[in-house]
């Protein structure tokens, strides 16, 4: 599993500061450099492959408010 500790804690110290200028728009953060800032996911993701390739980066929404999604657990197994 690929360890993001570094780019995590990036991304919670400079939330405050990145949400009053960047609100809504998507990071993108590589070892504890902010790099670049898009204002959507699949332009984040193209712009951080551009730059790194397959090297490890993170890229997550700007917000103030965390997405929660439920699962239910009331779920039957798989079929093939």
């Amino acid at each position: 599993m690929v360890e993001l500790r570094a780019e995590l804690q990036t991304f919670w110290n400079r939330l405050p500061n990145m949400v009053s200028r960047h609100n809504g728009q998507y990071v993108v953060i590589k070892g504890a450099k902010v790099e670049h800032f898009d204002p959507t996911y699949e332009g984040a993701l193209s712009w951080a492959y551009d730059k790194f390739g397959l090297e490890q980066f993170f890229v997550k929404k700007v917000s103030e408010e965390e997405a929660v999604a439920h699962f239910s657990r009331d779920v039957g197994p798989c079929r093939p």
